[in-house]
């Protein structure tokens, strides 16, 4: 095996073993020395790959934008009707992350993202999530299905806020309802108020 390989699944390790012990511990309760012990690997391991703990999280999402490119918006691409794309993707978001991420990862995702020392992912306009909803508003503009008062990046903008307003609520509440459930009543009350 290459070295540049092993340092990958080194990395690989590191990374999912810090995100089992966060689910499992709570990210705050787990220390680099536990991660490094669980991961069977070394202090200058861990830091060739990450400068911190939170390091790991940025690495997380780099995995759901991937997430979305690789397997998400392929399985859209063949629906034609744009709402339906839209409430699809927003179901399939939610249960990824539900049972991807788990509701204390997405509670210290927030801790994170709230640091102003920090930049913060959330708001990369480069991630696939925004290019993706811009080009379905865009079309839905075109197509007199979206409202024409709002500009796309306006309604890009409501949609965001929503997703991030259900996992601040869901994560604060402990996970103690089915965020998969729980998003549809809301994203159609939001997808209403965009409609033309």
């Amino acid at each position: 095996m290459a070295k540049q390989e092993r340092g990958q699944e080194t990395k690989q390790r590191i990374s999912q073993v810090a995100l089992e012990l966060f689910k499992k511990k709570g990210f705050n309760k787990v220390t680099v020395d536990e991660i490094i012990q669980n991961a069977e690997s070394s202090k200058g391991a861990f830091y060739n790959h990450f400068t911190s703990k939170h390091d790991i999280f940025a690495e997380k999402f780099r995995e759901i934008d991937y997430f979305y490119v690789e397997k998400l918006f392929p399985e859209l691409e063949s629906e034609d009707d744009l709402e339906t794309k839209l409430k699809s993707f927003l179901t399939m978001q939610m249960e990824y992350i539900e049972e991807d991420l788990g509701w204390d990862v997405v509670r210290t995702i927030y801790e994170q993202e709230l640091n102003t020392e920090r930049e913060s992912f959330f708001q990369n306009p480069e991630r696939p999530l925004y290019h993706f909803l811009h080009k379905l508003f865009d079309e839905g503009r075109r197509q007199e299905i979206f409202r024409e008062d709002l500009t796309t990046e306006q309604m890009v903008e409501v949609l965001i806020r929503a997703m991030r307003g259900i996992l601040y609520d869901w994560a604060m509440r402990k996970g103690s309802y089915k965020l998969a459930v729980e998003q549809k009543p809301l994203f159609e009350v939001v997808i209403r108020g965009l409609r033309q």
